[in-house]
C-alpha cells in the first residue's frame, strides 16, 4: 500500500512537471511570421504527454490490481517524453537557439529519470511478488 501511495503521487508530480516544463517554464519558439517551428509542437506533444503520465499516475494510486501495467506504462511515456525532443517532433536545427540549447536536453534528462524511476519501481513489484510467494513443498512428506 504504501508503495502504490508514493509511486503514484512521484509519477503525478513528475507528470505535472513535464506539463509546465513544456506549457510554461522551458523556452520554445512561438510563431514566426505566421509558421510555427518544430519546437512548439513539440513543445504541446511533451505538454500533453506529461498530462498522460499524471493521469496514469492517478490510475495507479486508484487501482492497485493494475500496478505493474500502468507502471510499463509509464516506462513507455518516460521514453516517448525523451525522444519528443530528438527523434520524434524535434527542435529547432540551430544551435544557439533555446530550444536547442535548453528545453530540449531537459526534457531527455526529464524523461529518462521519469523512466528510471518506474524501472525500479517494477524491480520493487517483482521483489515483493518473488518473497511473497510460498516456495516450499508442505504437501510432499519424504
Amino acid at each position: 500500500m504504501i508503495n502504490g501511495l508514493f509511486f503514484g503521487s512521484i509519477t503525478v508530480v513528475l507528470g505535472t512537471t513535464v506539463s509546465l516544463l513544456s506549457f510554461v517554464l522551458l523556452p520554445f519558439c512561438k510563431h514566426m511570421e505566421g509558421v510555427f517551428m518544430r519546437c512548439h509542437y513539440t513543445s504541446i506533444v511533451d505538454g500533453f504527454v506529461g498530462i498522460t503520465i499524471a493521469l496514469v499516475g492517478i490510475a495507479y494510486l486508484l487501482w492497485p490490481k493494475a500496478h505493474k501495467a500502468l507502471t510499463y506504462a509509464v516506462i513507455v511515456l518516460g521514453v516517448i517524453t525523451s525522444l519528443v525532443p530528438t527523434v520524434i517532433v524535434g527542435v529547432c536545427s540551430h544551435p544557439h537557439m533555446h530550444c536547442h540549447s535548453i528545453s530540449s536536453p531537459v526534457l531527455q534528462l526529464v524523461g529518462i529519470v521519469i523512466a528510471l524511476f518506474s524501472v525500479a519501481n517494477i524491480a520493487f513489484l517483482a521483489s515483493r511478488n518473488f518473497d511473497s510467494e510460498d516456495f516450499t513443498n508442505e504437501t510432499y512428506n519424504a
